[in-house]
């Protein structure tokens, strides 16, 4: 008698026949799930991603910034232009020349480049101030040229060497 199936079970979750189906079980299918996610726990709801709106002082604090790195570009404006300007030739000795001495060393210069390529001459290439042409000696180890009359720039000496390219200059 065990193995005849039941007729007519009711399911006693909700009191509702069970299906043919859900025969030999206590509960049908709605109730068997309902008593499933008894045991389910329940997932965490989450907060929508809020986006933070910026304070006054914060965007106060950006806007200095900025108006402080422009002051300090403006600043420093003159300096560049400065940088960009030619200055005084560059030589040895620190003393303060005028425009003839000046143009007397930017000889010595292009005089010096010739010298570093093996040429000696100094083709029509005069001192500003005396209009004489360079004083060229030649010591057997060293070829020195210098300005004819360095007495006009009030100097004692204005020369470059093959050995000492940069101009040397000496009260």
């Amino acid at each position: 008698m065990t193995d005849e199936p039941k007729i007519n079970t009711v399911c006693k979750g909700c009191g509702k026949l069970l299906s043919p189906d859900e025969q030999g079980s206590e509960y049908c299918s709605s109730c068997m799930i309902e008593r499933a996610e008894e045991y389910v726990p329940e997932a965490p709801e989450k907060s929508p991603i809020k986006r933070e709106k910026k304070s006054k002082a914060w965007v106060i604090v950006q806007v200095a910034i900025i108006v402080i790195g422009l002051a300090v570009m403006a600043l420093q404006t003159p300096r560049l232009i400065a940088a960009l300007h030619e200055g005084q030739p560059l030589r040895e000795g620190t003393y303060a020349t005028d425009t003839e001495t000046d143009q007397c060393i930017k000889n010595l210069w292009h005089i010096s480049k010739l010298l570093q390529e093996g040429q000696l001459h100094t083709n029509g290439i005069v001192c500003p101030l005396s209009n004489k042409p360079y004083e060229i000696r030649d010591t057997g180890e060293e070829i020195v040229v210098s300005c004819p009359n360095p007495e006009l720039h009030g100097l004692k000496q204005i020369q470059v060497s093959k050995r000492h390219p940069v101009p040397k200059v000496s009260k």
